[in-house]
């Protein structure tokens, strides 16, 4: 896994700007599901299309490509120093389908899995219990 830091190197060597911000935006899962713990869980939420709409809608065409060099990275977990747009653009699809099934635009909720753990699951926990559903409808709507 990359860390915020080898993010920001990569966007300040392929965009001129670190992009900070939205590195930590996209991460932002990885403080509820530790990566020791729960390995890349924490992807599943906005290292997808979902995450990069709202990337761009905020803070625009820019952030959206370091948004794409993130996850990018995340997936070839290798330096992008000889990687170019170019590259990144064309290779982009294979992280979104590994990260993503199949390319969804955000995590499949099956309410029988909520139902089933009685609503304690990691989706649960995460989005009702942490306060941490900023960005996808309410659970209660999926039950």
């Amino acid at each position: 896994m990359a860390w915020i830091e080898t993010h920001c190197e990569d966007c300040r060597s392929l965009l001129g700007e670190e992009f900070r911000r939205v590195h930590e935006f996209l991460d932002q899962y990885a403080e509820i599901f530790k990566v020791g713990i729960f390995n890349e869980y924490h992807r599943t939420f906005l290292h997808n299309k979902y995450g990069l709409s709202i990337v761009r809608s905020r803070w625009g065409y820019e952030a959206y490509l370091a948004g794409i060099i993130h996850i990018s990275r995340d997936y070839h977990e290798s330096g992008m120093n000889d990687k170019d747009m170019d590259w990144i653009m064309t290779n982009f699809g294979k992280a979104l389908l590994y990260f993503n099934n199949m390319d969804n635009f955000e995590p499949h909720i099956q309410h029988r899995v909520l139902q089933g753990w009685d609503n304690k699951s990691l989706c649960w926990i995460a989005f009702k219990n942490s306060g941490c559903d900023k960005h996808y409808r309410s659970l209660e709507e999926t039950i």
